[in-house]
């Protein structure tokens, strides 16, 4: 994979990240109560940039083997624990560590 190729996968799966937070911010129940506005402009970047994040993807799967592009759906799943605990401040348990460990096994074993 060429470099270019790297730079918008990864950036690919951040916007999917991204796009994830908004959403939970969007319908986040359990903190303190946003106005509706707050919420409706969350949500409506949430929808951005997975629609960014959908296309972009769409555009290398003719550029990479499905084979290579795949594994970093498992890395998604990583920066999006990482992003729950920085920017929403979700606790991290030994469960979810292990959990995640076992992803980055995996992705090893299938991208190595």
């Amino acid at each position: 994979m060429s470099t270019l190729a790297i730079i918008l996968v990864t950036l690919t799966f951040v916007l999917q990240v991204v796009g994830q937070v908004f959403f939970k911010v969007a319908m986040d129940e359990t903190g303190a109560v946003r106005p509706t506005r707050q919420r409706v402009s969350a949500f409506a970047a949430g929808i951005t940039a997975m629609a960014l994040s959908f296309f972009l993807g769409l555009s290398q799967l003719s550029e990479i083997p499905l084979s290579k592009f795949y594994p970093f759906e498992g890395i998604e799943r990583v920066v999006i624990v990482i992003a729950a605990a920085f920017f929403l401040r979700e606790k991290i348990t030994l469960r979810i560590v292990l959990g995640v460990a076992l992803i980055c096994g995996g992705l090893f074993l299938v991208a190595g």
